[in-house]
């Protein structure tokens, strides 16, 4: 059975691929990472054969990885927000319009051209995270689920980029806004735990922790815990409990499971983002909303 692509995905794939510039980008992005772990072998000559496991697994795997996740918060946002705000600029996002496709099927090709393009980084950091493995500190379980969250990383910052694309008249304008809301994002949902523990100065958290199910640097930061030292980032043990958390914390925020929550909860935002760009880009929806008030006669 033959499957049906995006045709904005195949698009911009195709362009991608064939162009001088992803060619150079891969060429720095294994440097990168080929430079961090050459710069670790040699800070292990001077280290005691005894800290050896816990040099590669505590340090050498999140620089490795930290690497990667620096490099896509850096490049996803710049990518997307440029893909629609593009379009405006060289007057094509009316053409894109007339096809048969629906405004959220560009917006979701818009998004999804450029996490695959990222993935395809990824994968090629793939030979040089794996040498973490062989020289000891990383499972490939561990590696395979670092993958799926660069992914869920990606398609966030990236709907967020497309968002921002979609309500700006200029490229410029969209980068900033892609930032400034990546960055609003994640200020905002710390505020109501530091109210509690700062300003409020109550060590109970009740649930004010669930709002962090929402920000992506607790998410990735939770990830590395887990996968490197075993242990949850509120409350040490990942299996224990904190009597001062509220009800709903205490079923679901350690663990690997505040993981795959907070990562459901990043992919139904990044869904949000995608509908309201594609709310903003359909050229139908101020029409429709127009009609059904001179319907209802103005009420």
């Amino acid at each position: 059975m033959k499957i049906k692509w995006n045709p904005i995905i195949r698009k911009e794939l195709k362009l991608a691929v064939r162009s001088k510039k992803m060619l150079w980008g891969l060429i720095a992005y294994e440097g990168i990472l080929i430079y961090i772990f050459s710069k670790a072998l040699s800070a292990l000559r001077r280290m005691p054969v005894d800290m050896y496991q816990d040099f590669f697994g505590n340090l050498i795997v999140p620089l490795i990885m930290l690497a990667q996740i620096g490099m896509t918060a850096l490049a996803i946002p710049v990518m997307t927000a440029s893909s629609i705000s593009g379009e405006k600029e060289r007057q094509t996002l009316d053409i894109m319009l007339t096809t048969c496709l629906s405004p959220m099927e560009i917006v979701f090709g818009k998004v999804f051209s450029a996490v695959v393009e990222l993935m395809l980084y990824a994968a090629a950091g793939i030979p040089i995270t794996a040498l973490v493995y062989v020289r000891g500190g990383l499972s490939w379980w561990k590696l395979l689920l670092f993958l799926v969250v660069i992914f869920v990383f990606a398609v966030f910052s990236g709907s967020i980029g497309v968002f921002c694309s979609a309500v700006s008249r200029n490229s410029v304008t969209s980068i900033l806004r892609t930032f400034g809301l990546c960055f609003a994002i994640c200020f905002l949902t710390c505020m109501p735990e530091v109210m509690v523990t700062g300003i409020i100065r109550n060590n109970m958290h009740y649930d004010s922790l669930l709002f962090l199910l929402l920000n992506p640097i607790v998410f990735l930061e939770e990830f590395f815990m887990l996968s490197i030292s075993g242990y949850s980032l509120f409350s040490g043990d990942q299996y224990s409990f904190n009597s001062s958390d509220g009800f709903f914390t205490q079923l679901f925020a350690y663990g690997p499971l505040w993981c795959i929550l907070s990562g459901v909860c990043l992919l139904g935002l990044s869904l949000l983002f995608m509908y309201l760009a594609a709310r903003k880009i359909d050229p139908l929806a101020g029409k429709v909303r127009k009609i059904r008030k001179n319907e209802t006669g103005g009420k």
